[in-house]
């Protein structure tokens, strides 16, 4: 009787030791030590296997990820894009890094309309897309009650912000700065409502003074049975370097919808 006692006391300990080391998440990328510092918190304060592949040399199946980053810096080829795509709607989490959005993007065949995506670059656009290198950006939490925004996150700085979804008034929100980084703008959404806003970006140009805010620096929609995320942050390594950021891409894997 002992034996059998001990026999049913240990098996749920052994099934939950094989559930955690099979938790594993891959980073798809073609820049690097970005990447090293995600990967690094990701196993440190997750617990996750992470793996790296580069865009032309995907895994045949990524079914058995439970999460999976998109860094792609230049082109994005049409298999990854649609590789991904696949894992994403079949049930996936797809989390899309900072240049995921990007002009050099919409060469990829079906990327922009699986994102909601568009980038006006013709000559007077109303909302011409642009970016800015080596500036400070402020990363204003929008919806402070969401799981993703909020779980083991600490906001060392609160900022006035009025929303781009107008009218809105000014209000004081909690706020990450990011330095030495780049920013972008005018990313306009093609799908109404589908998204889920986190995060707005809060820029003062120092040469003219003018502020800048946009809620788009962070969201997430449902596609099929999955999940896809973006997050503007991320050109520099110390983006990265700051904890609370990795730990709200760590909150995506975590957590559970409706909640």
């Amino acid at each position: 009787m002992s034996r059998s006692i001990a026999f049913f006391v240990c098996l749920p300990c052994s099934c939950l030791a094989v559930q955690a080391t099979a938790e594993k998440v891959l980073i798809v990328a073609d820049e690097w030590p970005q990447m090293a510092v995600l990967a690094d918190y990701l196993q440190a304060q997750g617990g996750y296997d992470v793996e790296k592949a580069k865009p032309d040399e995907l895994p045949g199946d990524l079914t058995g990820y439970d999460g999976v980053f998109q860094f792609v810096h230049g082109a994005l080829p049409d298999a990854c894009a649609q590789q991904l795509i696949a894992y994403a709607q079949e049930g996936g989490r797809l989390v899309v890094l900072h240049h995921g959005i990007s002009s050099k993007k919409k060469e990829t065949q079906g990327w922009f309309a699986f994102l909601g995506i568009e980038l006006d670059r013709t000559d007077g656009a109303e909302h011409y897309y642009r970016w800015v290198h080596g500036v400070t950006f402020t990363l204003v939490n929008v919806n402070p009650g969401h799981y993703i925004t909020s779980h083991n996150v600490t906001y060392p700085r609160k900022v006035e912000y009025q929303s781009s979804d107008q009218p809105s008034p000014t209000v004081e929100l909690p706020a990450i700065a990011l330095a030495n980084t780049e920013v972008y703008f005018n990313h306009q959404f093609t799908d109404a409502r589908a998204k889920t806003v986190l995060f707005g970006v809060r820029y003062e140009d120092a040469k003219t003074g003018e502020v800048l805010m946009q809620d788009r620096a962070g969201w997430y929609k449902q596609t099929g049975r999955g999940y896809l995320f973006y997050f503007q942050p991320g050109h520099a390594v110390s983006d990265f370097e700051q904890a609370d950021y990795c730990q709200i891409l760590l909150n995506c894997l975590t957590w559970k919808p409706g909640s």
